[in-house]
């Protein structure tokens, strides 16, 4: 941070600059110290001027969660116990279930841990919805391993079976069924039976195959395929899709009331580029976890290579940075990640600002405001909201005049934000 600081006049209020790199944790934390009566300023260490009055406290926040409060006097241990109090709840310990396989500190993370936490011991068949790569298995095995089932977890991914082979798959077959039924088969129903079976790609399975899923479901029974008696099984099912499965029902790809049985509760699970402050965590753990077979020093991430896998879009999420750093760990040299370790995609990749300031009108003194290209429209607009929000000091009514759009409309986005 540099050390420009400009002094303002005093007053009786306390005045608290939280910096930190880490935005959800930093968000949490202005929304709780501004509900307990304090006036609250966001900024990073790369920020060039801060403004501060005499007498304000700095609150610096680090990504292992240590928080430091330059403060003296009575006011230190009331901020401190809001500070440890908004903390706690960005914190795993909270948590009883073990979802050591799910890495990241972010509050995306964290509400999906929270709702694993909720779901994982009831019976209730869970949809996982996210896009490719974004750990939908991972989140359906933290379902079954804290689900306290006594049968194992069992996995088909509906897209890659052929569709004459997935009823046997599913339900399995007696021995004469078909013609290359040379044997008994046990199906992935039986096999889930006390435990878990999960749906991968469930949108992909073909029409015809639903009504017997559906019944399958409905009854807690299957046949076998030839079979002439009915098998029960106690069956907890777990779904996962990586496309809208509410627009395939209105396509007539997916029967409805298959997706209701289905969608008894769900999980969304966000894109890694919604959740930028998980990557150098992400980043760590894949270095240790292929530091083991490859490479006996310790590694280290350069500030530079952080920077362009902070910047990358990583349109295959987490499955695409595992890979990236699975190959960068044969190249390391001499215990420093670099640029030059990184795939070519992600090196050339260059975000390119669009300005938006001369179609919209933003503040008074013009401030400009811009985007790189291929951001999602719902970033771009959560950082435009947020944007102004910070520039009328949080006064939601001014922002939402500034914006053009309802107070009520403002909170709800707001709300979507955890902002």
């Amino acid at each position: 941070m540099n050390d420009r600081i400009r002094e303002e006049n005093t007053s009786n209020e306390v005045h608290i600059v939280i910096i930190s790199d880490v935005p959800d944790t930093a968000r949490k934390l202005k929304d709780e110290l501004e509900q307990n009566g304090y006036k609250v300023s966001i900024a990073t260490d790369r920020d060039t001027q801060i403004s501060l009055r005499a007498g304000d406290a700095i609150l610096r926040v680090t990504y292992e969660d240590n928080a430091n409060l330059l403060i003296s006097g009575q006011q230190r241990d009331s901020v401190f116990a809001i500070v440890e109090e908004a903390q706690s709840a960005l914190r795993r310990d909270k948590f009883s279930g073990d979802y050591g396989e799910i890495i990241g500190e972010s509050s995306q993370i964290f509400e999906v841990l929270q709702q694993i936490e909720d779901l994982a011991a009831t019976p209730l068949r869970v949809l996982i919805s996210g896009e490719t790569g974004t750990g939908k298995g991972v989140v359906a095995r933290a379902l079954h391993e804290n689900s306290g089932r006594s049968g194992e977890m069992v996995s088909i991914n509906c897209a890659a079976i052929p569709v004459n082979l997935l009823e046997s798959e599913l339900f399995g077959h007696e021995r004469g069924a078909f013609t290359s039924a040379d044997a008994r088969r046990i199906g992935r129903f039986e096999r889930a039976h006390n435990g878990t079976l999960f749906l991968d790609e469930i949108v992909e399975m073909p029409l015809s195959m639903q009504p017997k899923l559906l019944r399958a479901i409905e009854e807690g029974e299957i046949e076998r395929v030839g079979g002439e008696k009915p098998i029960a099984v106690n069956v907890r099912i777990v779904a996962a899709t990586n496309k809208d499965l509410a627009r395939a029902v209105k396509d007539g790809i997916f029967r409805e009331d298959l997706y209701y049985r289905l969608n008894v509760a769900s999980i969304s699970l966000p894109m890694l580029s919604e959740r930028k402050e998980d990557i150098y965590v992400l980043v760590s753990h894949f270095l240790e976890k292929y530091r083991r077979f490859f490479s006996p020093s310790i590694l280290q991430i350069a500030k530079s290579t952080r920077a362009l896998l902070e910047t990358y879009p990583w349109p295959g999420n987490v499955r695409e940075l595992e890979n990236a750093i699975e190959r960068a760990s044969y190249l390391i040299k001499k215990g420093v990640l670099l640029p030059e370790h990184l795939p070519e995609e992600i090196t050339a990749y260059q975000r390119q600002p669009v300005d938006v300031s001369k179609e919209i009108s933003t503040f008074e003194d013009e401030q400009k405001v811009s985007v790189p290209l291929g951001t999602k429209f719902d970033a771009m607009e959560e950082a435009f909201i947020r944007t102004t929000l910070e520039w009328h000091d949080g006064n939601r009514t001014k922002t939402a005049e500034t914006l053009g759009i309802g107070i009520r409309t403002l909170q709800r986005k707001l709300k979507k934000y955890n902002a």
